[in-house]
């Protein structure tokens, strides 16, 4: 993760792509080394304070359109009525729907959405939201989301441990996603939470969590307090140990508090 490292990434024109106008957030994409095109899809409203990291699956167009078609819905949803779960089963149905849909055509999704002083999470699949603390040594860097996987499932029933987890064959194989099968039903999960000012939250697709072990991803943000600095550095890291995956990343900032008897402007219509 050194300065070359990040200036290496910056020559590759075109190829890193940032979300721009952004001032408490900052998202940035790359396809890695052994992919051919980029099936991540992102995007961020801080006005409306929502956020979104869509990692396609099937390879080819198949993901791109899964992940752009997930991202559509959530862009919708919040310019109309916050709901953001339907945006998600819509975007179920739609690819369920779709005459160029293959059983392979899904995408994975992680969802964050602002509520004044709290957060709402919604995630299907292994994209990941985690929280972050500062504190001494990094900071406590907290997972939120757990992830819609084979080897999840593993985990939770005692089988392995997170060690093994970490280096078993089948650990890019998911449980759930967003298109992707003949199932009409989504199972879609959520976290909410109250955040304070100096907290900030990482989404990411598993191109960076899958390869960047957690305490690193901590100090880089203890590290670097400028969001879009954290970003780039938070995709050399993925970059650095191979770049075997698209990496996705979207870092936030905790709103700053509001004066007593501001508006905060989404106090009129609820998150849902």
């Amino acid at each position: 993760m050194s300065e070359a490292k990040v200036r290496e990434v910056s020559r590759h024109s075109g190829t890193i792509q940032r979300a721009s106008e952004a001032t408490r957030s900052a998202g940035a994409t790359h396809p890695g080394y052994k992919r051919e095109q980029n099936e991540d899809a992102f995007w961020a409203d801080e006005q409306r304070g929502i956020w979104v990291v869509a990692d396609g699956l099937g390879g080819h167009q198949a993901g791109e359109i899964a992940s752009k078609t997930v991202v559509e819905e959530i862009q919708r949803s919040a310019a109309t009525d916050r709901h953001y779960e339907r945006a998600l089963q819509r975007a179920h149905a739609l690819l369920l729907g779709d005459e160029q849909n293959t059983a392979n055509m899904g995408s994975t999704a992680v969802v964050v959405a602002e509520d004044g002083a709290y957060f709402h999470v919604y995630w299907v699949g292994d994209s990941r939201a985690y929280l972050w603390t500062p504190g001494e040594g990094g900071g406590q860097l907290k997972q939120l989301t757990s992830d819609h996987s084979y080897v999840q499932m593993l985990v939770d029933s005692g089988a392995i441990n997170t060690v093994e987890a970490a280096n078993h064959p089948n650990r890019h194989v998911i449980t759930r996603c967003i298109g992707g099968s003949t199932n009409p039903k989504l199972e879609i999960d959520r976290v909410s939470s109250p955040w304070t000012s100096g907290q900030r939250l990482l989404l990411c697709s598993d191109g960076l969590s899958a390869e960047v072990e957690s305490d690193q991803i901590a100090r880089v943000l203890a590290d670097n307090s400028d969001n879009r600095r954290a970003a780039d550095l938070l995709i050399a890291a993925a970059l650095d140990a191979g770049g075997k995956d698209n990496i996705t990343v979207q870092v936030i900032d905790a709103p700053t508090p509001t004066p007593a008897g501001a508006k905060t402007g989404l106090s009129a219509q609820a998150v849902r």
